[in-house]
Order: C-alpha cells, then sequence, then structure tokens
C-alpha cells in the first residue's frame, strides 16, 4: 500500500496545461483527497459544555466549555468587595485543559441553599422583594423545600446596584480569551427570565442593557422564555438558549409560534450568534413524561445548535452513539476534502494551492481563526509559513467552500522534498487550535496534507 493511501488520502497527478505560478510549464498538479473521519475532539466554539465549575476527571465527552451558574451574593458577599476568584479559579483551570468558561449571574435561584441569592446587604438597604417557597421531589421544581427571597426588579436600588455589579464584572472580563459567553440572566428564577412577579419592559429592557453596555467583546446569550426581550436583544447581536429541551410544550412553542412571531431574524440568527441548548432534564427524567429522546435531538439540530449542556443524566450504552454524534455536529466540524498544487515550484516563488472545504455541522464558527499554509522539512521544522488574509472561516456555513491560497517559498531554502501543512490558527496563541475530520496525519492540529519538491 502507498503511503499516501495508508495517511488516510489518495493522490493524483495531473499534467497542468497552463504555465504555473512558478513559472515551470511542464510542473504536474497534485490532488489529494481526504476521508472525512468520525472522530469525538474537542474543538473551540462548539460541541458539549461540562456543567462542572472546576476539572475533576476527564468526563465523559470531549468538552470545549466548562458552564455554571453564580449567585450574585457569591461575587459580592459586602457591597462593593468583589470576591473574583470565584471566577477566576475554574477559569485557570479549565485554561490547563484547553477548554475556556462560560457563566451566568442569578439574582433570584430556586435552587439556593439558603434564603439568599442576591446579596443580604441589598435587602438590608431596602431593596423591595418577594418571598416564594419551591422545592420538593421533582427535581425540575427547584432543591430543598424553603422559604427564599426574590428582589423587585424594578426597584431603582436593584437596578442601581446590580448595574454597578454588572459593570465591574465586564470591565474584568469583557473580551478574556478563556470567556466563551455570558448568558443575559439577573432576571427571573435562575436568570431564565420567567417570574411569578413580571415586571414591564422599561425595567426588563434596563437589566438587558446593564449587559450589552458593559459587554462588547465577549458574547452574549438571550434567555428565550421572553419573547419581548428575545426581540430586543437579537437585533443587537446576542445568541440565544433554551432551557428546556426534550419538553414537547418547550418544542412546540418556537421559532414559527405565535409567541415569537415578533421577534425579527429569530430562525436564521444562528447566522450571526451561538445557539445553546439544555436538556430539560436527565434522560430516565424525560422518559418517564413520555417525552421523545430522539426528537429532542432533532430539535437541536434542526435548531443549529453551537453548545449543548451535558445535563441529560446517564443514558443507556445503546444510546451513546447519538450524543456523541450530536457533540459532532454541534456547530461546526471542518473537512478538508481536497487539496491541489503543483508538485514542485522553485525558490523564492509562490506555491499556489486550492483547496475543498466542507462543513459537515449544523451550525458555524464565530470566533475567526486564520487559515496558514506551511512547508515543512523532514525534521517537522517549519521553513515557512504564510496566513490566507482574504480566508475567513466564520463565513464557512454547513456546506461546501472553494479556498484559493499561496505560499512564497524562502528565495535561499534548500533543494528537496518538503512537506506541505494546513491549519486554523488561533491569533492570540499563533498555534492551530482546530481539529479537522480528516484522516490525514498531523501533530498539535497541524495537518500534513501534501508534499512538494524545490529546486
Amino acid at each position: 500500500m502507498h503511503a499516501s493511501q495508508r495517511a488516510g488520502w489518495t493522490m493524483v497527478v495531473l499534467l497542468a496545461a497552463t504555465p504555473m505560478i512558478s513559472a515551470t510549464a511542464s510542473a504536474a498538479e497534485v490532488v489529494r483527497r481526504f476521508r472525512e473521519t468520525d472522530e469525538s475532539f474537542a474543538n473551540p466554539g462548539q460541541g458539549w459544555m461540562t456543567t462542572r465549575r472546576m476539572p475533576d476527571g476527564p468526563g465523559r465527552f470531549p468538552y470545549s466549555v466548562a458552564y455554571f451558574r453564580m449567585n450574585w451574593e457569591e461575587l459580592e458577599p459586602d457591597e462593593g468587595q468583589y470576591q473574583w476568584q470565584r471566577i477566576d479559579e475554574p477559569l485557570e483551570a479549565w485554561a490547563k485543559r484547553d477548554a475556556r468558561i462560560a457563566m451566568r449571574i442569578m439574582t433570584t435561584n430556586a435552587h439556593s441553599r439558603g434564603y439568599y441569592c442576591s446579596p443580604k446587604w441589598l435587602f438590608d438597604a431596602g431593596c423591595k422583594s418577594y418571598e416564594y417557597t419551591v422545592g420538593g421531589d421533582d427535581i425540575t421544581s427547584g432543591g430543598a423545600r424553603i422559604t427564599r427571597i426574590e428582589p423587585d426588579y424594578g426597584d431603582p436600588l436593584y437596578i442601581e446596584k446590580h448595574g454597578r455589579f454588572i459593570q465591574a464584572l465586564a470591565d474584568r472580563y469583557d473580551g478574556h480569551p478563556q470567556v466563551e459567553f455570558l448568558d443575559i440572566g439577573s432576571y427571573g428564577i435562575w436568570g431564565e427570565w420567567h417570574t411569578k412577579n413580571p415586571q414591564p419592559w422599561p425595567v426588563r429592557k434596563q437589566i438587558i442593557d446593564m449587559y450589552l453596555n458593559g459587554f462588547r467583546k465577549t458574547s452574549l446569550v438571550m434567555m428565550s422564555d421572553d419573547a419581548e426581550a428575545m426581540a430586543y436583544a437579537l437585533p443587537r447581536g446576542t445568541g440565544f438558549r433554551r432551557d428546556g429541551v426534550g419538553s414537547p410544550w418547550h418544542e412546540t412553542n418556537w421559532i414559527g409560534s405565535k409567541k415569537y412571531a415578533a421577534v425579527p431574524g429569530f430562525a436564521d440568527q444562528w447566522k450571526r450568534a451561538p445557539v445553546v441548548f439544555e436538556w430539560y432534564g436527565p434522560y430516565e427524567y424525560l422518559l418517564q413524561r413520555g417525552w421523545s429522546f430522539d426528537r429532542a435531538l432533532e430539535f437541536m439540530e434542526a435548531n443549529h445548535v453551537t453548545f449543548i449542556n451535558d445535563n441529560v443524566g446517564q443514558v443507556p450504552a445503546d444510546q451513546m452513539s447519538k450524543l456523541e454524534a450530536i457533540g459532532r455536529r454541534a456547530g461546526y466540524r471542518f473537512v478538508l476534502r481536497e487539496i491541489s498544487h503543483p508538485d514542485h515550484v522553485a525558490a523564492g516563488e509562490l506555491l499556489a494551492v486550492n483547496m475543498k472545504w466542507s462543513n459537515v455541522g449544523v451550525g458555524k464558527l464565530y470566533r475567526r481563526y486564520g487559515l496558514v499554509l506551511y512547508l515543512l522539512d523532514s525534521s517537522d521544522r517549519v521553513i515557512c509559513q504564510q496566513a490566507q488574509a482574504a480566508v475567513d472561516p466564520t463565513g464557512w456555513l454547513p456546506g461546501d467552500h472553494s479556498v484559493a491560497a499561496t505560499l512564497r517559498l524562502p528565495a535561499d531554502m534548500t533543494p528537496g522534498s518538503y512537506s506541505l501543512g494546513v491549519a486554523l490558527v488561533d491569533s492570540a496563541s499563533d498555534k492551530p487550535a482546530i481539529h479537522l475530520a480528516i484522516d490525514a496525519p498531523h501533530s498539535a492540529r497541524l495537518y500534513r496534507v501534501g508534499s512538494v519538491q524545490t529546486k
């Protein structure tokens, strides 16, 4: 078997009909095609999210994001005294595992261990409030059945104090490279934008504006229970999330339904910002209610899911392949189908490279990663590299994409055989960052996709 076949691609050599850029009219055109793989891996900006605040083991899926929620009172137990270590610790710990964090701030939490979710000092200062009692055996109704407190979101004291907190949060974390996104929480039970004590639109708008004004760089995700809030937030660039996948009611009351008829661009928002889904409850809970696990998976795919919370609990072994499949297809998944280029080029000349890519995911990439070509010697040392500034993978929606690229060879390079490499690179680290779903040799996400002779 030829080495190229063992590496996972096939090679075709065509005689060029026109002169190459290398000015060598007899150069042959080399075409290599790659097989798509079903490998699961953690790629930035897509896939499964673990719901662990701190790493405590490898986890059952490759995770790109660690998602958690925090009570306001945890982060500001005393007015103006911020406990940022509660965020910094997981941020640093997950960075060591090549994962980012995402979070939501809650001001009312039906799972809180005690009376407060918003800090005690807020109510001591005179903020109006409501008491509520929830909890019991149903895992979706809350934790221990105790009395808790919910702030009056329309109280000017709440708007002032919480607005100051959100601005402090933004001052510290907006644009942080390890923060994937932030939910627009702060209103309703669990920050999900539903409450038995609803506020008029001007109040709710003020809460959304706290986030929009503070976070100009980090992605924001709007909760979907409030259609009026969605109609305001989505045109301003936020993503959206549904906490309740698996419930037929939640799936019916969605895009195209009467409730969301006034939300502009809802069906196409995934082309601009991330879509996040969370299961209504664990697998066994869904089945006990007579709900369809398969239909929930279809709902996620049809709605171009980017991230999925791993809160589905224990799943039978014969169903795990379905979860693995949705994790692979969530967001983007890039396949280099074919690459073609001259088989040899002179030192100092341009190597012209044509590529055929496919995005086989159901979503897209939102952060830009640069497409870079490399030339490597027999010791895998990079001889030269060139970023393709005109190529923007964030524009690769599901489907096929043709890309033309070039690589300028050094004028003083030694004649011989070199490997051609390709990678999608994080500009912050200048390192390859994205796994490709192709059967080609690679190291540290830099893929060897061909060979070139120089003279």
